[in-house]
């Protein structure tokens, strides 16, 4: 009787440490599953941009900035005093006339590159109505160099910050601008204003504007420890280089509409674009992270891939 309890003894240990094994080995490719796939960098889908054109505008202007619109997947729309605007080097058929614009609020933005449209722009009563329009809206109007002329006749200047070439400052400070000395991008509510080049910096002002979304890669490890399984979490941004602090909240589930703050955490940024910090060692229970994302333009909102996970046999 003995030697049968003993044999059975051994058949339920040795079942016990291999259900331990597999339990172990489920739980780090539950973790390792937990891993975002996420990086599709920034996005404004869904957001229609137009691009207010006239004979004389800056193609590098046009286009240093679309190309950065149109990989975040936005819609790309030109507008022109005419079915056919001209630089000194070549020509563009526009998507559609400005005159046939009625409704602005069919758009998200409004972008005006430089070079010599401005004349022409200003002259058009229509193009003026339609800024004041897009103002009261909301709209995000952008204007680049020499496009900043046509927010300021639009009276867009007046009492707003803004950045421009240094031949055409004192314009804008006679409509009521406040120059910002030093900047190349001013973001001032939805007026923005931008002295070219700088088209990286400029796109994300006006994606930031917009609200775009912004992904985040997870990564949740541990490691045994004397006191239990020590966690660790790092996070890697996309478009990390706007990136200037970033914290995280981590919480417990208490109920289905209750979670309690076990920690605040600083991430640190451990190489360059991926972030880090120690969680140390946890409870058994279900979490919540929540983190926060401080960019060069503000603070903005974040979409992750895993935003919680369990501990133990919870």
């Amino acid at each position: 009787m003995v030697k049968v309890m003993n044999k059975t003894l051994r058949i339920i240990l040795v079942g016990f440490f291999i259900l331990t094994f597999l339990g172990q080995v489920l739980l780090w490719f539950y973790f390792d599953s937990m891993n975002s796939t996420l990086n599709q960098g920034m996005s404004i889908r869904g957001a229609d941009v137009v691009f207010f054109l006239a004979d004389g505008y800056s193609e590098s202007d046009y286009l240093g900035v679309k190309e950065y619109l149109d990989q975040w997947r936005g819609t790309v729309i030109t507008a022109g005093l005419s079915e056919n605007q001209t630089t000194s080097e070549s020509s563009i058929m526009t998507d559609i006339l400005i005159s046939d614009i009625n409704e602005i609020t069919l758009y998200d933005a409004i972008v005006i590159p430089g070079g010599g449209l401005a004349p022409a722009l200003n002259a058009n009563q229509h193009v003026e109505r339609l800024l004041n329009d897009a103002d009261d809206q909301g709209l995000v109007i952008a204007g680049v160099g020499n496009g900043t002329l046509v927010q300021a006749k639009a009276g867009l200047i007046n009492g707003k910050k803004f950045t421009t070439h240094s031949s055409i400052v004192v314009n804008l400070t006679a409509a009521g601008g406040i120059y910002v000395d030093g900047a190349t991008v001013v973001t001032d509510g939805t007026i923005i204003t931008a002295s070219p080049p700088n088209y990286e910096e400029i796109s994300y002002a006006i994606a930031n504007a917009l609200g775009y979304s912004y992904t985040l890669s997870i990564d949740i490890s541990f490691v045994k420890g004397e006191q239990g399984w020590n966690y660790s979490i790092s996070v890697e941004p996309s478009d990390e280089h706007i990136v200037s602090r970033m914290s995280m909240n981590l919480s417990i589930v208490e109920t289905s509409d209750e979670k309690s703050l076990v920690e605040s955490f600083e991430l640190f940024e451990i190489k360059d674009g991926e972030y880090s910090t120690n969680l140390g060692v946890l409870m058994n229970g279900y979490y919540v992270v929540d983190i926060e994302v401080e960019s060069i333009y503000g603070n903005i909102e974040v979409r992750t891939d895993v935003s919680e996970f369990s501990v133990g046999s919870n």
